[in-house]
């Protein structure tokens, strides 16, 4: 028996790079074990390294069918982490552009690849946690050896032991792609580039059959199929890698070239389409796995990983890349103890949350083992530059087009602070200077300072039709103490100062002979929200909470007439009533209010029915609170269309942007969201909304209830259609409402300076 065993064939795998292709690797395993064959060495390059990795250390077929299926294909392959594990200060600009360029002593950069893949590391390292206790990967349960090329020498290496997920990242990182992953003072690229199918070195490792699954190309491309700039550089850097191509596919037993001609390395939204076709493929070569099985010692059954890992034990933290941020920061952020027993769960949730401080390329982490069995914890950080220009473009048929530019300076005035400084270049252009200096070492509180400029044209409506277009140029200051220690929640207080100024473009609304508005405010405010949305631009699970209050000390009103004119004419019904120059500031004043408060309520929560509809009820509340009576000038709350331009916009179903305007009001709404397909949301919904002008506080005002059902509610309803594209979100709607039968068309391209963009 012992000269039998030793006359059975040693099996080795080989396992091919080609991105999103590689996925079909996973169904032809699932062939190989139901025949019973168990290879006896791995090696894989690139996507290859990551599912013949994954199963050296244990998981099964079904395990890895389970991770690709489970596993945010989108968020992996860019430079995001989910949006509630940003920082809650952070979310206000995160994932709003279309590029970050580093500002290097004034001057913009290049980064070295398009995508760090933060996320992509934080997954292999989940994955990967099993490997832990292994020194080399000989020690695998099937020992394993990833391809990487090292920069420097241009030359394959051989990666065989230290970390699984480090060997992993090393040899997926695609020139043109992803950024080149620095490892014990080496920078590595894919290592398809010089052995994509690396067939020689599984037979060096001892292989006597040798089954290859190639996802790759087989040559070079047709220049015709040479579609983009980097496309043509990949082609040029794997000429080496072809070079070997030939023999390395003559050296397999069984080849094996999976029907992936519609698939390219991108196409990780086709995961299920390219995990079916490599299961047809391990399919039609079973009948071969079968017989090859006869030959060797029965196979135990694939018992898998399974859903329980054990935990650490870790004694000890080191944080090494940091310099803006301190190790203080950072250990605040984990929120780990010095000696603390961690699961994979524990480790992922604080990487995600020292990621979430926005400051950071990259967040990673390594276990050291030391002599009593625990870990040292090593915390290893590339911080951002730090000043970043972001840009973006956007456009609407409400406010045009614009481009957005964003310049974030962190410890420009002082240590620890956040500097942001952005312009909308438009036909209605903004700007903020927003500031934070943050209070200790662990950043639980900051002092705010920001400064808002909004010119705006919008148009006044009737019956859905635009009448007249008013100028409001608008200046805010906020000074505002905050509580910056949770993803979730965020608590503002502080004084505030506005000033508009209002002008009417076609003079129907404002009488001929008025220049200009001006309204001036002062007070104190109050913010609460609370958010646990998974996405800004498209969420499909959370909730999300707003109140405000603004408590408007004191505010002050004022009409300047053109040069020439002494008199105002104002028609109230059939009487013409006249205001001299010399009166106009005392009139004014009498109808002034002194200090009242005004408070805005919000909140919205998604629910699932199925994996792809949602149901998400919504309603808002703003309220004039005062004794003082009607007759006086209170602010308005504005209510209408998709976007949120100011903080406390409220959009609606069935109205325009800034339509209806009201000192109170309610709204109710509910609608649906369902996505037929990867990226386009499709909302269809309805909202009651109720306006009221003011009621003096202790009920002394008169309140017409057949008038307010008649005239003061508006139910509305609307469509739209949003595609999440490399642009922002692409949005087209219509919406209408039963008090005028007016439809509404909406379409908006990009991302926006408003605090929404649908």
């Amino acid at each position: 028996m012992g000269a039998e065993a030793q006359q059975k064939p040693k099996v080795g795998l080989v396992l091919s790079g080609g991105g999103a292709k590689g996925i079909a690797h996973v169904g032809i395993i699932q062939a190989m074990e139901r025949a019973g064959v168990r290879p006896d060495y791995i090696v894989g390059t690139s996507m290859g390294s990551v599912i013949g990795g994954l199963y050296a250390i244990g998981y099964s077929g079904a395990e890895l069918e389970e991770i690709v299926k489970t596993s945010d294909w989108e968020l992996m392959v860019s430079n995001r982490v989910s949006y509630s594990s940003i920082a809650f200060e952070e979310k206000e600009y995160y994932n709003r552009y279309l590029f970050e360029l580093p500002v290097i002593d004034g001057k913009i950069a290049v980064p070295a690849g398009l995508i760090e893949g933060q996320k992509l590391s934080e997954t292999l390292h989940y994955y990967s946690w099993p490997s832990i206790p292994y020194k080399s990967f000989d020690d695998f349960p099937i020992p394993f050896r990833a391809i990487a090329t090292d920069v420097k020498s241009g030359k394959a290496v051989v990666l065989e032991s230290g970390y699984l997920a480090d060997a992993m990242r090393a040899s997926i990182a695609i020139p043109t792609a992803f950024t080149p992953f620095e490892a014990d003072s080496t920078l590595f690229v894919d290592g398809g580039v010089v052995n994509n199918f690396p067939v020689d070195i599984v037979r060096e490792m001892g292989a006597d059959y040798v089954i290859g699954i190639n996802v790759g190309d087989e040559d070079f491309l047709d220049p015709k199929e040479l579609d983009s700039f980097s496309s043509i550089l990949m082609q040029i850097a794997m000429t080496s890698s072809y070079s070997k191509l030939v023999d390395n596919i003559a050296g397999c037993d069984i080849y094996i070239k999976p029907d992936l001609l519609e698939y390219s390395t991108a196409s990780f939204s086709a995961f299920q389409e390219i995990l079916d076709l490599g299961k047809a493929a391990g399919e039609e070569y079973e009948p071969q796995f079968e017989e090859l099985a006869k030959k060797l010692p029965p196979m135990d059954p694939i018992v898998g990983i399974g859903t329980k890992v054990d935990s650490v034990v870790i004694h000890g933290i080191v944080i090494n890349g940091n310099k803006m941020f301190s190790d203080e920061l950072i250990r605040s952020k984990l929120g780990f103890n010095q000696i603390d027993t961690l699961s994979r769960s524990d480790l992922q949730k604080g990487i995600d949350r020292v990621f979430g401080v926005n400051g950071f390329s990259k967040v990673g982490y390594q276990l050291s083992p030391l002599p009593n069995g625990a870990y040292r914890l090593v915390i290893n950080t590339k911080e951002k530059q730090n000043t970043i220009l972001s840009g973006a473009f956007h456009y609407d048929n409400v406010f045009s087009a614009g481009v957005l530019l964003n310049l974030t300076m962190r410890d420009l005035l002082g240590k620890p602070s956040r500097t942001v400084a952005i312009a909308d270049i438009s036909q209605n252009p903004k700007f903020r200077l927003d500031h934070y200096k943050y209070l200790g070492d662990d950043k639980k509180y900051a002092i705010n300072v920001r400064y808002d400029y909004l010119f705006q044209q919008i148009p006044e409506y009737e019956d859905g039709i635009k009448r007249d277009l008013y100028l409001n140029r608008q200046s805010q200051v906020k000074l505002n103490f905050i509580t910056t220690h949770s993803l979730k929640q965020s608590s503002w207080f502080g004084p505030f100062f506005e000033h508009t100024k209002a002008q009417s473009s076609y003079q129907i609304s404002i009488p001929s002979e008025v220049k200009g508005a001006y309204y001036s405010s002062y007070g104190l405010r109050f913010l609460h929200i609370r958010s646990s949305l998974n996405d800004r631009n498209f969420p499909t699970q959370g909730s999300e909470l707003i109140v405000e209050s603004l408590f408007r000390t004191l505010n002050k009103f004022k009409i300047k007439l053109k040069n020439g004119v002494d008199t105002l004419t104002l028609n109230q019904g059939d009487v013409e009533v006249k205001i001299p120059k010399s009166e106009l500031d005392r009139t004014f004043e009498e109808i002034t209010p002194n200090g009242y408060l005004t408070t805005y309520f919000n909140y919205q929560k998604f629910f699932a029915l199925g994996n792809k509809v949602q149901l998400v009820p919504s309603m808002a509340l703003g309220l004039t609170i005062s004794g003082q009576d009607e007759s006086f000038l209170f602010n308005d709350f504005s209510i209408g269309g998709y976007q949120r331009v100011q903080f406390d916009d409220t959009p609606a179903w069935g109205l325009n942007y800034g339509e209806l305007t009201a000192e109170n009001f309610g709204k109710l709404g509910l609608y649906s969201q369902w996505i037929p397909s990867p990226n386009l949301y499709i909302r269809a919904g309805t909202n009651l909304i109720g306006h009221q002008s003011h009621i003096p506080f202790g009920g002394n005002g008169d309140f017409d209830m057949n008038g307010f059902m008649k005239d003061q509610l508006i139910l509305g309803f609307g469509v739209d259609a949003s595609l999440n594209s490399f642009l922002g979100p692409i949005t087209a709607g219509l919406t209408t409402n039963t008090k005028d039968g007016a439809i509404r068309p909406y379409l908006a391209i990009g991302f926006s300076f408003n605090y929404s963009d649908r």
